[in-house]
């Protein structure tokens, strides 16, 4: 089982360390896409591995400063300790995001389940406060979500819209793939006109080419938006966004953790196994 699972990741999942990640973005930006990269690790059981994950970040923005690469960083945070205590992990953000302000990067904090939904946008905003650079993911498989966008937009936060891989009960989530689709156009509509440089985030490509001709018909830049993919998913289409003058950025992941993490997205939703299994034989 662990052989064949790492015949999967070995395409959507960069290498276990640092340098496997910077590899991979450079190989990328030749293609004119960017990257936005992330140390894989969640929940992390006390304050000295939350620290061992403050330092791989660290380090991660000196290389990826020092390889001249098109990348910024993504990171969860209760893989910086937020099921410790929320200021422990927002320390730890801030850390890692005022070392990134100050050489010129950027960081994103991935949304996770629903139970850290709150806690998330919440120490979002009070680092938004300080820190321009950092932006954060919203779900649009949440109930809650279309109202959370416009409350972080209307604060000129920048967001990463997901659908949402995580399996929610029906008190705080879509159960309908058709409500999440619809959910994830109407936020995606309402933050392409906010300014605020959204990253629309799906393979869906129904979904990407009506955020093209939406963006045409408001006459809005290809420069004020994002497009972001996983790397492994739809390489020849990035590749096509990218000729097209959009901004495409690759979601790199990378670590020792691979197979945990690997084992428990493809647990979370059945819908994860046939997307990766459908997508080994697309280009």
């Amino acid at each position: 089982m662990k052989s064949l699972l790492l015949l999967f990741a070995r395409r959507y999942i960069a290498g276990t360390g640092r340098q496997d990640a910077i590899r991979v973005a450079l190989g990328l930006n030749k293609a004119g896409i960017g990257a936005t990269i992330d140390n894989l690790g969640e929940n992390v059981k006390n304050a000295s591995e939350a620290n061992d994950s403050v330092k791989e970040y660290l380090g991660l923005l000196d290389d990826i400063q020092s390889a001249g690469a098109d990348s910024t960083i993504s990171l969860k945070l209760t893989h910086l300790g937020l099921d410790l205590s929320k200021e422990l992990a927002f320390k730890n953000a801030e850390t890692i995001i005022k070392k990134a302000f100050e050489s010129g990067n950027s960081v994103r904090l991935d949304m996770e389940g629903s139970e850290y939904t709150q806690r998330t946008i919440e120490t979002f905003l009070e680092l938004r406060q300080k820190y321009p650079n950092v932006g954060i993911a919203i779900q649009s498989s949440l109930l809650r979500s279309r109202k959370d966008a416009r409350m972080i937009a209307e604060k000129s936060g920048s967001i990463r819209l997901v659908k949402g891989a995580y399996k929610e009960p029906p008190e705080v989530a879509f159960q309908d793939k058709k409500e999440v689709d619809a959910s994830f156009e109407a936020i995606m509509k309402e933050l392409l006109l906010s300014g605020t440089r959204p990253a629309i985030a799906t393979h869906d490509e129904r979904l990407i080419n009506e955020a093209k001709r939406f963006a045409a018909d408001k006459n809005l830049s290809k420069n004020s938006f994002d497009f972001e993919m996983l790397l492994g998913i739809k390489r020849k289409l990035q590749i096509e966004l990218a000729a097209e003058g959009y901004k495409v950025r690759v979601y790199i992941p990378y670590g020792r953790n691979w197979l945990p993490y690997t084992i428990r997205r493809l647990r979370e939703r059945k819908e994860n196994i046939w997307f990766v299994v459908k997508n080994i034989f697309e280009r």
